[in-house]
């Protein structure tokens, strides 16, 4: 299970009143048009000031070098004092750089705490390096069935990794009761999805393995569910 870094969320919520709200939408928007500096320029002042999304956004921009040059540590800085005001995309970043030892030193601790918090507000990533530390027994006892709670959770928000893992763990019998329709039907949502980062060839093969787990008159029952699950945007998916 890959854990991620989570890039330039810049998320665009209804905002009203106080001034550094307007400077927060056009400090998102130049960095939408490639203008990190102009980006940075305003994040910068509105981070100072306690804003937990510039400081976040700030912290995106020091980690990879955009708008500034890079510096990991200036990146952890604003990271954590975001995370500390509850911002999610900060503490599933510092999550990340805790369980891989990136910047920080590796501590299965804080990376389960930080990371438990964003995974808990909803990010993806986060309940991915969750369901991955429960794998591995990283600072926890193994638990698989722990692990594959916290994949379905990212796998229904259409996250194409978590698809791909839980159905590999419905294959397996790994942390869930082992259905191979359940187990083809996730593995082809996952395949759909471009973002998944898969080659042709590689997803052709896949396709091919997790089809010769059914017999010839399950797969249009596993194309039903597939189907159904689809179209309630994963969340009809039993």
């Amino acid at each position: 299970m890959r854990r991620r870094l989570l890039g330039l969320a810049f998320i665009l919520a209804a905002l009203s009143g106080a001034a550094w709200a307007d400077d927060y939408v056009t400090a998102t928007d130049a960095a939408r048009r490639g203008d990190f500096a102009a980006s940075f320029r305003l994040l910068k002042p509105l981070a100072e000031k306690g804003d937990a999304r510039a400081q976040a956004e700030l912290g995106s921009l020091y980690l990879m070098g955009k708008g500034a040059p890079a510096d990991p540590r200036e990146a952890v800085k604003w990271f954590r004092l975001a995370a500390d005001h509850g911002n999610a995309a900060a503490q599933s970043n510092l999550g990340t750089m805790y369980l891989e030892g990136q910047v920080v030193q590796r501590d299965y601790k804080e990376a389960m705490k930080w990371s438990l918090l964003a995974a808990g507000q909803g990010v993806a990533a986060a309940q991915m390096n969750v369901a991955s530390m429960f794998v591995e027994g990283s600072g926890v006892p193994q638990d698989y069935r722990e692990a594959a709670k916290w994949v379905r959770l990212a796998a229904e928000q259409g996250d194409p990794e978590a698809q791909l893992n839980l159905g590999t763990m419905y294959a397996t019998g790994q942390g869930v009761d082992q259905d191979f329709l359940r187990g083809y039907m996730w593995t082809h949502l996952a395949l759909e999805q471009p973002a998944l980062g898969m080659g042709e060839s590689e997803k052709k093969s896949v396709n091919e393995l997790s089809t010769k787990t059914l017999a010839a008159e399950d797969v249009p029952k596993a194309e039903a569910l597939v189907r159904k699950c689809r179209e309630s945007k994963y969340k009809n998916c039993d």
